[in-house]
């Protein structure tokens, strides 16, 4: 056994409280350079509140980029980055909503962020960085993370287009190009100073104040240009898939909309049968209520969407002015019953379900934009809606000469 040696002890202490940490660095795949870094001051570990730094770097093709914490958008804490059009970037805290447009968090537990040195738009006009800190993001309206956590989960999206050029905190963003989601051990990410750690040592990286300095900065946010590259700490993860309730609320209200109603529709005048048109419809109208009460269920589980969003209120509009069609067209049927001929009633039932097939369709498209549903789901939906619509406009428009061709040769010949 060796012998104890006070020096050797004093030795071993003093490497430990010497050792420096690192932030931690992710470039998600296809982000083109896009990088994030994260550093927890030790104190702010240790008393579970305080500083946490981040950076957001990346192209400036990208027209914004975000970087938040949460495992979902619905809830998470958000900071969105964007140039501000005079060589620095506006940094903007907002809170997911679910299925819409993060909106600016105004509330009592907002983000408090400061944009430090190194904050800016790079001298050639490349890259643009936000250095930042932030002194409450342990906790926030919707979730809280701990300082400690070894797998806390952060999301990050991106989208590419022109400059926002805006210093606007509350600038509408269009749908993002790509996300990623990720888990970090943030006891990795530990670091002995409570100071910027994205910038190069020889000065205090905050005694600048916010939004000093337009370089890009150096340090960790410098990562391979390809975007995928990544430091110990870091976990990509699969975003999880659409909760099966939005997806089977989505694919019935499509069909009724889209499919069984029109075609319903067709069928009085195509078959001749009058309770087959009804049966049909009936099935339809079920379904409805059913894709009806899967959207409330969906819209119960995002903070603030219900009752809120166009959308769900648009549709609930439309589902219960059709709620009273069965109505008009039980009293059609005994009108005509009674006088073999079309009469007011008939009409009303007829319009009414035409205008809010229209209308359900419409909203349809208002839901896909709500869930920010990718390129070929949207447009598979408008090129079905537009063929079966306009096979239905085609057939209604074919019924309609021919009745008047059939009541003009029967007149002639009558008057003949």
């Amino acid at each position: 056994m060796k012998a104890f040696s006070w020096p050797s002890l004093a030795a071993a202490l003093l490497g430990t409280s010497c050792v420096v940490g690192e932030p931690v660095q992710f470039c998600p795949s296809g982000g083109g350079g896009l990088c994030y870094g994260i550093a927890i001051p030790t104190s702010s570990a240790n008393a579970g509140s305080g500083n946490i730094y981040f950076q957001i770097k990346a192209p400036t093709s990208l027209q914004w980029v975000a970087l938040g914490t949460g495992s979902g958008m619905a809830g998470s804490n958000i900071f969105l980055m964007y140039q501000d059009g005079k060589g620095n970037v506006t940094l903007s805290p907002r809170l997911g909503v679910g299925y819409s447009e993060p909106k600016l968090d105004t509330s009592s537990t907002a983000a408090r962020l400061t944009l430090l040195a190194g904050s800016g738009v790079s001298e050639d006009g490349s890259t643009m960085t936000a250095n930042v800190a932030c002194s409450n993001c342990q906790s926030w309206n919707g979730g809280e993370m701990s300082l400690k956590s070894s797998s806390a989960g952060w999301i990050s999206a991106w989208k590419q287009g022109p400059s926002l050029a805006t210093t606007d905190k509350e600038a509408t963003i269009d749908h993002h190009d790509n996300r990623a989601q990720f888990r970090v051990d943030l006891t990795k990410a530990t670091i002995n100073s409570d100071s910027n750690p994205f910038v190069s040592t020889g000065s205090d990286g905050d005694s600048n104040g916010p939004g000093s300095g337009s370089g890009s900065g150096s340090g960790p946010g410098s990562g391979p240009d390809d975007g995928s590259g990544s430091s110990g700490g870091f976990t990509q993860i699969s975003a999880p898939p659409r909760p099966a309730v939005l997806v089977a609320h989505g694919i019935i209200m499509a069909l009724v909309m889209g499919l069984f109603y029109p075609l319903g529709s067709t069928i009085m005048p195509l078959v001749g049968k009058w309770w087959v048109h009804a049966a049909w419809q009936a099935v339809a109208f079920c379904l409805m209520w059913a894709g009806f009460g899967l959207g409330i269920v969906t819209g119960r589980r995002i903070p603030g969407f219900l009752w809120n969003e166009p959308h769900a209120v648009f549709g609930a509009v439309v589902i219960c002015l059709l709620g009273i069609q069965p109505v008009f067209g039980i009293l059609h049927h005994l009108y005509y019953l009674r006088v073999q001929r079309r009469g007011l009633i008939s009409y009303v039932h007829i319009w009414w379900g035409r205008i809010l097939m229209v209308l359900g369709v419409i909203n349809g498209g208002l839901g896909l934009k709500v869930a920010r549903e990718e390129e070929g789901p949207v447009i598979a939906y408008g090129v079905i809606s537009g063929v079966v619509f306009s096979g239905y406009l085609g057939y209604k428009l074919c019924h309609f000469f021919r009745r008047g061709r059939a009541g003009a040769d029967k007149e002639g010949s009558t008057s003949a």
